[in-house]
């Protein structure tokens, strides 16, 4: 049975959002980036309450796949709400080539993101740019959900992936990605 509410977590350019939507998909489950809750115009964070009521509000629902990398309270209400957890643990090897593509394709195209905000080549190369900021905080990143999903006797599964060609087969044999060739 498909799990109703699944939590979709790993470090910045794993594909968390890419494979959210292909499960959305698939399963016919909402898709909620918490990204889009987080952000509003002017790259300006949400108010930290504002946020969590946001975040609770939102996967108050009863079915939901949602993405995001947020530790603090946002970790402690999406896993406690998760049915299942998905765990892109990529290396930044496979990460930083992804974040740059997208980084540059978004700011080659104009592609509008969270609360309106796109980025442009010179927010990529400002000092608190998401091309240093995803490297620097990587491992940290890991490392906090290697801490957080450690398995426990009657919690909530985990999924951990951890190769890319290992993402589709796992998740196809768990029927939240169509099979292969449909």
């Amino acid at each position: 049975m498909t799990p109703r509410r699944i939590a979709l977590v790993g470090p910045v350019a794993a594909g968390k959002s890419t494979l959210a939507a292909a499960i959305a998909a698939h399963t016919g489950l909402p898709h909620l980036d918490l990204d889009a809750l987080f952000w509003t115009p002017n790259w300006t964070p949400a108010p930290a309450a504002a946020f969590r009521t946001r975040v609770r509000q939102a996967l108050a629902q009863e079915e939901w796949i949602a993405d995001g990398n947020y530790g603090g309270d946002i970790a402690e209400i999406l896993l406690h709400r998760a049915e299942l957890t998905i765990w892109l643990d990529l290396p930044l090897r496979i990460c930083l080539p992804r974040l740059v593509r997208r980084s540059l394709r978004r700011a080659a195209t104009g592609e509008e993101l969270f609360g309106g905000n796109r980025e442009t080549y010179g927010h990529l190369l400002a000092r608190d740019s998401i091309l240093w900021w995803g490297p620097a905080h990587h491992r940290r990143h890991r490392a906090r959900w290697a801490t957080r999903l450690i398995p426990s006797a009657g919690g909530t599964p985990v999924v951990r992936l951890n190769r890319p060609a290992a993402i589709a087969p796992r998740l196809r044999a768990l029927d939240l990605l169509p099979a292969e060739g449909r």
